[in-house]
């Protein structure tokens, strides 16, 4: 059985890689069925979707080469599911699988409530440089302004206008502090969900589907 720390850890960046892919497999998706004579800007937004899934797809192998190896899984047999040798596996993701996780917190981020009600005041009034310049390295590589308005418009059309927010639940998950705050909007509740790492850089962000939610 994998240690805890590896496996809570997975579980966390799991949730952020699954849902950065499906909003930016969207915004390609939805680039590639628009007509053919779509503007610059629409193209070069398509294009910077694809690269942003390429530099995911590569966090992805590489999260789950992590969790096949705290698995028990052979190099050959992680070669074997990456079409490579058995050494190239290893030589790609074999410093990554023994001590490299960080320490559990003992104890949340300080004030994380203030923090992620902060970062949600800034998403809903499309502050989007102030809300990435707190972004994890990865978070701001997957997660664009244009990925934000994208997700903000969207919830605008189903959702309609946000009402209140309800008392905000904080927990430690695997190195890292996730808070859940309770989002009233016209139509439907939905949970505001903002993980931070140990360094207290936003290392999540989602506005939770109810099935998502906890």
């Amino acid at each position: 059985m994998a240690p805890p720390v590896v496996a809570d850890l997975v579980d966390v960046d799991r949730e952020v890689l699954a849902l950065m892919l499906v909003e930016n497999a969207n915004l390609v998706a939805a680039g590639l069925r628009g007509s053919q004579g779509r503007d610059a800007d629409a193209v070069l937004a398509s294009l910077g979707g694809t690269h942003r899934l390429r530099i995911l797809l590569d966090d992805i192998v590489r999260t789950l080469a992590v969790e096949a190896r705290a698995a028990g899984c052979t190099w050959a047999a992680i070669g074997e599911a990456l079409c490579v040798t058995r050494q190239a596996a290893f030589q790609r993701f074999g410093g990554e699988d023994e001590e490299t996780v960080m320490d559990p917190p003992a104890t949340a981020m300080p004030q994380a409530r203030e923090h992620a009600a902060v970062l949600l005041g800034q998403f809903f009034a499309r502050e989007w440089a102030e809300m990435r310049s707190g972004f994890s390295e990865r978070m701001a590589a997957a997660c664009p302004a244009e990925l934000l308005d994208s997700v903000r418009l969207r919830l605008d059309a189903e959702l309609g206008r946000l009402i209140r927010k309800r008392k905000p639940a904080v927990r430690v998950h695997g190195g890292h502090t996730v808070v859940d705050v309770p989002l009233v909007f016209e139509r439907a509740v939905r949970t505001g969900r903002v993980a931070f790492d140990a360094e207290g850089r936003v290392s999540g962000f989602f506005v939770l589907v109810p099935e998502a939610a906890p």
